[in-house]
């Protein structure tokens, strides 16, 4: 058989094969579904001058499915460094600085378990959140965070997590208001196991306002949160967040 012929034939064999695999279950490649979370939370900033703040965070997480709710406060420093070009409306300082460091605390405990265990983690967390414009006033940041995480009252508390986010957004002034929609997507690497244990896609939109202080930012987002390890499964996740700038 000459070549060209081997070559159609394995470009048809490859198009079947991409074909039956399209029309199988989405669940044989993301796993089963979860049931449903939504996460309301609040983040009050404090400025200290143009350069630094401090942040205080409160996230709830509730699952009616599973009769579950948890409970996670954090407090951070975050220093911001290296002006960049554009300006922006949004009350954010962070987004208009070529990089953002951030260092805290954060604690999570189970409020209900529900039909699910219950937990309590304390943590140490890093962030180091690079940004640049890309064309078309697009805005890329991509932010590293490094968390050392005590899991109280088990046999071997500790474990280490490495989340890298890469995140798009663009500001549309919509008069004088800024309307802000962004996509990111989020791989976690968890020791133990020392592995790639979830990743995250997720899209939203923010909405700037000033009431008091610097301003506000209402944002909603939808998260599908796929877990690599111990199983594989996924769960749809909405988001409501109320920043705070003061």
């Amino acid at each position: 058989m000459r070549a060209g012929s081997l070559r159609r034939l394995a470009v048809t064999a490859a198009a079947t094969l991409l074909a039956v695999e399209a029309r199988g279950d989405a669940s044989s490649y993301f796993g089963p579904e979860q049931p449903f979370q939504i996460r309301p939370e609040v983040d009050a900033y404090y400025h200290i001058g143009e350069d630094f703040r401090l942040l205080a965070q409160v996230q709830s997480t509730f699952i009616p499915d599973d009769s579950y709710s948890a409970i996670n406060v954090g407090a951070y420093a975050d220093w911001m460094i290296a002006s960049l070009v554009r300006t922006l409306l949004s009350p954010d300082l962070s987004k208009s600085r070529a990089l953002n460091l951030r260092l805290g605390l954060q604690y999570l405990t189970t409020l209900h378990p529900g039909t699910l265990n219950s937990s309590q983690i304390v943590a140490v967390q890093a962030d180091i959140t690079p940004r640049y414009f890309l064309p078309w006033d697009i805005l890329i940041s991509s932010r590293n965070r490094l968390q050392a995480r005590w899991t109280l009252g088990t046999a071997d508390p500790f474990s280490f997590r490495y989340r890298w986010r890469v995140q798009l957004e663009r500001e549309f002034d919509v008069g004088r208001v800024p309307l802000t929609p962004f996509v990111n997507a989020e791989v976690v690497w968890t020791s133990p196991p020392a592995m790639w244990t979830q990743y995250r896609m997720e899209t939203g939109l923010q909405y700037g306002f000033h009431w008091f202080g610097r301003g506000q930012i209402i944002e909603a987002n939808f998260t599908v949160l796929t877990k690599l390890q111990p199983s594989h499964s996924w769960s749809p996740v909405l988001g409501i967040v109320w920043y705070v700038y003061l």
